[in-house]
């Protein structure tokens, strides 16, 4: 008998400790997963590694704080290597592991052919590298892209208004032989004789000679600026062979996309008073809370700043607010549903605003000028 009990008690004890167990794992918060496909190899590494250093960054100050009603909140990583084959393969890949959205996605090539498996997989992007009009037309998968920032025509129209009042009429646009360069010609014509103004186009294409064919072509021209729709690796080593070509003569104007690192750790001093358009503030703006608080979380990771970084944080901030705004939803469906309810990400005096059923939170841009420490002041 006292053995029968003694079981009895030991079987007690072990469903109780199993009952705690089963209820610390039900009470424990759930980790909300966004992923990323993005280029962390190759010539298009600095846009994926900026925009992740950014991201984490942000990402940390946000868990400290709690995160979402409690749940902290991690990002799934993947490299595509800027090939669109890849990114597809990855958004499954992610989407099969339990991934709620998309964050910080990179190029218009990959994006174009990702946007009609969103209808499939039922999952947004907040936030995205690319600036084409294409991705922002009505098409298959259109409604779960988010844009976080202006289209290339927005940045283009602001160099149309800007260059004349500074004396500058004639001008060429060096456009990329891929995807992005011609979305980003399309944009430049179209905005260019608005105010009556024919920019040709300049193709660059791949390869060293492609280069010097580019160089060639657009001196020959004699412009009082050059514009470029180039990204990568390929524009630093366009402007440096410009410079080299045209001398003092030499005046360069790029796309926020163009901008960052790769460009002023090629170039050095020589990257100074090259022009760029905007599309977030200066993050080295002492006066901008959206700078400050990006320069701090940037500071706590030991992480140097960078536009690409800051935006990569802004994006992360937005989706963390369409987060907040599912409830109870948060899944693919419930967080478009949210966005498509509007969504707001006030940072003072600058702030990201997606009208109910829209699909654009911003189209700020100005213009900013390279420093010789690389730094950019608007």
């Amino acid at each position: 008998m006292k053995t029968q009990r003694l079981q009895r008690f030991i079987n007690g004890a072990l469903l109780s400790a199993a009952a705690l167990c089963v209820h610390a794992q039900s009470a424990a918060p759930s980790t909300i997963v966004l992923g990323t496909t993005a280029p962390f190899t190759g010539a298009f590494a600095e846009y994926g590694e900026e925009y992740r250093k950014g991201a984490d960054a942000c990402l940390a100050e946000i868990n400290a704080a709690g995160g979402v009603r409690g749940r902290p909140i991690a990002i799934r990583y993947l490299d595509d290597g800027y090939e669109a084959a890849r990114t597809t393969a990855n958004a499954r890949a992610l989407a099969a592991q339990g991934v709620v959205g998309f964050v910080n996605l990179v190029g218009t090539g990959p994006l174009v052919q990702l946007a009609p498996l969103l209808d499939e997989l039922k999952l947004p992007v907040f936030g995205m590298s690319s600036g084409a009009a294409q991705l922002r037309e009505r098409q298959p998968g259109s409604r779960w892209l988010f844009h976080t920032k202006a289209s290339y025509t927005d940045e283009f129209t602001g160099f149309a208004q800007v260059l004349p009042t500074i004396g500058m009429t004639r001008l060429v646009v060096v456009a990329q032989d891929n995807a992005f360069g011609k979305a980003g010609a399309d944009s430049a014509r179209s905005a260019f004789k608005a105010v009556g103004i024919e920019a040709p186009i300049v193709q660059l294409k791949s390869g060293d000679e492609g280069l010097q064919a580019a160089v060639d072509e657009t001196q020959r021209a004699q412009p009082q600026v050059v514009v470029l729709a180039v990204a990568g690796a390929a524009a630093p080593a366009f402007i440096d062979k410009y410079q080299q070509a045209a001398g003092a003569a030499a005046r360069v104007a790029v796309l926020s996309v163009v901008g960052g690192r790769l460009l002023t750790d090629k170039l050095h001093e020589r990257a100074r008073g090259i022009m760029t358009s905007l599309v977030y503030p200066s993050p080295w703006s002492g006066g901008r809370r959206v700078a400050r608080e990006y320069q701090a979380a940037m500071k706590k990771s030991g992480q140097p700043l960078s536009m690409l970084s800051l935006e990569g944080c802004v994006n992360l901030r937005f989706a963390v607010e369409a987060l907040k705004a599912a409830g109870d939803e948060i899944n693919g469906p419930g967080l478009q549903r949210a966005a498509h309810r509007g969504l707001q990400l006030d940072l003072g005096d600058y702030a990201l605003r997606l009208a109910p059923g829209g699909q654009v939170a911003s189209t700020y841009t100005s213009l900013g000028i390279y420093r010789a420490d690389g730094r950019v002041s608007e």
